[in-house]
Parts: C-alpha cells; structure tokens; sequence
C-alpha cells in the first residue's frame, strides 16, 4: 500500500486549460452534468456561512404541528436574535413533488450522487450495535427490529440498515422494499463484543488466597482491582473511538441527501465520562464529551439527526450498568450520552421501555416534517469556538427540538489551511477513515468515467467530473479559487487498500471560467498503475480542502495483475 501522499500541482488557468490538462483527446469525456435539483441547501459554498437549523415542531400530544409561518419563529444565537434568510416546511409530499427519475448512466461511468441511488423522501438509518450491547441483549433488540420491520415501516419510507461491531457494516443499503429489509434482518444475528468481554473483571477464587499474609492478600487484591479498572478504560476507550468514528462515516455518507435524515441509534449505549471507583486509580479519569460534541456537530453539519433507543429496554435509573457488572458506571451514564448526542443533533432519545419497536417508529415520525430554517451569522468573528443556537415560537401550545449550535470555524481561510498542514497524522486518518468507509461519502459529488487496464498494460484511468456546486469556491484576485485532492486506491477482496494514486489541484478561475464550471462540473484525469495482487474494486475520492468535506464512490474491478483474470 502507497501512503496518502499527494504531489501538489497549483495551477492558476482559465478552463479551456483545465479542460485540456484533464480531459485525454482521445476518450470521451463523461457527461456533463444534469441541472442539479437534488443538491441539499448547505451546498452554498462560499465563506460566508449559512447556518441550517432543521425545527421539528410538535403539539402537546407529539403530533405535528403544521401551518406555521416565518413571522412564527424567533431564531436566536447566543441570545442575540437572527434574520431567517430562508424558510420553508419540509414533509415527504414536498421532496417528491416534481421528481422524476434520472437517465441510467452510461458504461463505464459511476457517480456518488444521492439522486442516482434512490427517489426522494424520508430517509432513516437504523444502526443495530452490537459493539456497545451485552450479547444477552441482541437477541431482544434483533427481535424488536424484525416486528418493527413487519408491522410499522411505511411504503413511501427509505431504509438502510447497519451494523456496529468491530467496524461498520452495512447490512442493507437505502431501500423502500420491506421484504430486503427483513432477509437483512433475518440473516443478522449480532456479534458478542470483543471489548465488552475484556471489560468484565477477573476474579480470583477466595481459596487461592487460603493461608497467605493478609498484607500479601491485600497487596494482591489492591492489584487486581486496578488491573481490572485498566482493562474497563481501555475498552471503553476503544469502543468511544470506533463508535464516534462510525457515526462520523454515516455522516459522509448521508451528507449529499437532502433534507433532515433521521439516525435511529439501538445501543446499550456508552458514557462520555470515566471515573473509576478507586480514588487511587483517578489517573484513568475519562471524558469523551468534546470528542461526542463534534462529532454531533458534524452530524448535524450533514443534517442527520440521532434518536438512540436503548437495546436493553425498562431498566432502573439506579442500578448498575449490566454492561459489566464491575463497570463504575450505571445506567444514567449511558442515558446521559444519549441525551447528549440527541439534543445536540436536534433527536430525541427513548429509553426505559420494553417496546423497542414503537419507539424506533415514534423517532422515525418525529423527523418526518420538520421546518427549515437557515441564517446568516451576524457575529462573523470565526473564532472556532461553539455558539449556542435556540429556536422560540410565539405559540406556547407547541414545542420544537432542534440543533442546539455549531462551531463558528470559517471555511476556506488560509489560517485553517494552515493548521491543517500542521496535523499530517489527521489528515492522513481522515482519508484513511473515507477510504474504509462502507457506503460513499456524498457531501461532494461527482460523475467518473473509469477505464480499467488494457490487455498490455495496468493503468487504470479516471476521469473526474466534480459538481461545482458542491466545492467551496472562495474569493481570489481574479475570480474564485478551489483546491481539491483526487485519490484512487485499489482494494483487495480482503479490504487492502493495495496500490493508490492522488493529486492536489488548486486554481482560481475567472468569470468565464467559473461559468462553465458551474455549467459542465470541475473537470480532472488521474492515472493509476496497478502493482501484482488481486483487486476487488476501486475507490474514488474527491475531498475539498477549503471545507473538509468530501465524495466516494466504489467502482467494481475484479481482476489479478501479475496473474490470470479470476
């Protein structure tokens, strides 16, 4: 495997350059792109940012409430009010309304594009974790999702499910078809956790200790306890890691969807503070909570809205947490997390209840209608820093739920840059987590035609069409400025990423330029050879360096270089 490592090429042209150096004379270049109407309203990409804040309004019996109008909210950040830039009300008769179906794209071209996948309407991912739940719970949270599946998901209702253990699986990508839903289902029977068994302590028999100094006994048992308190940190520790890190991958893929998307999280959950029971142990002190407040701000960035339901159903808020029964934590801990990642993504949690099933359906009504409001921030010091958002009504029969902020990092300013070259090993993490990523990251999307080896050589060829529309276009001397990386890996059936190409492009385009940008798709060709192994596919990724977001796509190939075709 080649390290992430690109060649910077900074150019400043006009397109009709672009177009030349990206593009090879003798192939046809892929389409261009259709008038994009499925494109989310955070695709205003300019350093000026507009704040989304999805408002689900409901009345004292948690129906919603419909009808309202601008004049209605009062938009507030950090107490100081906002002009509503946009408004509108969002509901699955308003998304599909003048929808049809796009052209099936041609050989050989592939695309990340949310609108090629699947028809609009309400999207709901449901992620069954296996990671964070004991294995004598997965069986009632299987069986709570299969009743859920049979009775209560409606026709017009997209659907992905996946898994959490070890890494994210998906087990059924966005489907309105119930019966796909259920066979996903039916052949998912959990995992048991790694890293919960590690948490759970280990104990010595009371007659090994038969006849020994007390001192001794007591130096032994001093040691244990703190050996055992390691082990439920570092689980925990890595469970926190990989948990953050799947819903951070969810956002990516869910990011180019437009509208609010509803994550239904069923978990044992976990907490975001570590305090062991032994003072002398305080060294093994955790808190997660800056790690789950960005990740729910990059949730809520993408739109997505998380509605943990706790997988082990009525539990009592006093009891011990029945992860481990030596874990320090009880059950508010994890009710906490769960509160904190609903709250600050605009869900609600559900907990303290034995029909799992209705209350995965009560979180998927619940984001079903909404209103959209978006604004401009009059406080335009981009300090980095988190600002609380609140959203009133001048009704006070109905209550909203929202996104409770976001951090006021300004997109595309050469300070950010810079601190981004300062942390290689982030950067470098990042892409790694895209190139893992099971389904595609789509907050930038693109069209690409790939052309796989010859009979006489191992170069595959990809040609690059970006959507402008999703790129960060910042002012320049002359015009609007980009900068953007373009990767391709080859991965092995085992999920080796075996060989990789990339490029960094940056260039400022003029008017005229910029027009046929926006127009035709930000144009580029990359060239990979394929070293001897096995390959299975390739990923494409295209990652925008002014804002951090970016686009994915697999494309199949399943070949062997150095050897006969399978």
């Amino acid at each position: 495997m080649s390290a992430y490592d690109p060649r910077t090429t900074a150019v400043v042209l006009c397109l009709a350059t672009l177009l030349l150096a990206a593009l090879a004379p003798a192939q046809q270049p892929p389409p261009p792109p259709e008038p994009r109407s499925d494109l989310p309203a955070t695709v205003l990409r300019v350093t000026t940012r507009l704040v989304l804040v999805d408002v689900v309004v409901v009345d004292k019996d948690g129906r919603p409430a419909t009808g309202l109008t601008r004049d209605d909210f009062i938009l507030l950040e950090e107490d100081r009010p906002q002009t509503i830039a946009s408004f509108s009300f969002e509901n699955a008769a308003s998304r599909a309304a003048g929808w049809t179906p796009p052209p099936r794209l041609p050989p050989n071209i592939y695309t990340n594009r949310p609108s090629q996948r699947t028809p609009p309407g309400p999207v709901t991912i449901l992620l069954l974790d296996s990671l964070n739940t004991p294995w004598r719970d997965q069986a009632y949270m299987r069986q709570q999702m299969l009743t859920y599946i049979r009775t209560q998901v409606q026709p017009e209702q997209r659907v992905a499910i996946l898994a959490l253990s070890t890494n994210l699986i998906v087990l059924q990508d966005f489907t309105t078809d119930s019966r796909l839903l259920l066979a996903a289902l039916q052949r998912f029977s959990g995992e048991r956790s790694v890293e919960l068994t590690r948490a759970e302590p280990v104990e010595i028999p009371a007659e090994v200790f038969a006849g020994a100094p007390a001192q001794m006994v007591e130096r032994l048992t001093a040691n244990l306890e703190r050996f055992n308190a390691e082990q439920v940190a570092t689980s925990t520790d890595s469970r926190v890691v990989t948990t953050l890190a799947a819903l951070r991958a969810i956002a990516r893929a869910t990011a180019g969807y437009p509208g609010r998307k509803n994550l239904v999280w069923v978990s044992a959950a976990f907490p975001f503070t570590l305090v062991p029971e032994q003072a002398e142990n305080f060294d093994m002190f955790r808190s997660y909570a800056t790690e789950v407040r960005r990740t729910a701000a990059v949730l809520t960035d993408a739109q997505v809205a998380v509605y943990p339901v706790d997988a082990r159903g009525l539990v009592g808020e006093t009891s011990v947490d029945v992860i481990s029964p030596s874990d320090p934590f009880r059950v508010v801990s994890s009710h906490q997390t769960m509160n904190q990642l609903a709250q600050d993504t605009g869900g609600k949690a559900y907990y303290n209840r034995n029909d799992i099933e209705v209350a995965v359906s009560a979180a998927v009504a619940d984001g079903a209608s909404y209103y959209s409001l978006a604004y401009y921030p009059e406080d335009r010091n981009w300090d980095g820093k988190f600002r609380r958002v609140e959203v009133k009504l001048n009704r006070k029969d109905l209550q909203v739920r929202h996104r409770r902020g976001y951090y006021a990092t300004e997109l595309g300013s050469s300070e950010v840059e810079q601190k981004k070259k300062k942390d290689e090993k982030a950067e470098l993490r990042e892409i790694t987590s895209i190139l893992s990523d099971p389904m595609p990251a789509t907050a930038i999307t693109f069209l690409a035609r790939v052309l796989p080896p010859g009979p006489l050589d191992n170069q595959v060829v990809a040609e690059f069409r970006v959507d402008a529309a999703t790129l960060l276009l910042e002012p320049a001397p002359n015009g609007r400025r980009f900068k953007a990386d373009f990767l391709i890996a080859a991965v092995s059936p085992d999920g080796r990423v075996v060989t990789s190409a990339s490029r960094t492009v940056e260039a400022a385009l003029d008017a005229p330029a910029l027009a046929k940008v926006q127009a035709g798709g930000l144009p580029f060709k990359l060239q990979m050879a394929l070293v001897p192994g096995r390959y299975e596919r390739l990923r494409l990724v295209v990652r925008d360096q002014l804002s951090g977001l970016a686009g994915a796509v697999d494309v199949p190939l399943t070949l062997e270089v150095g050897g006969s075709k399978p």
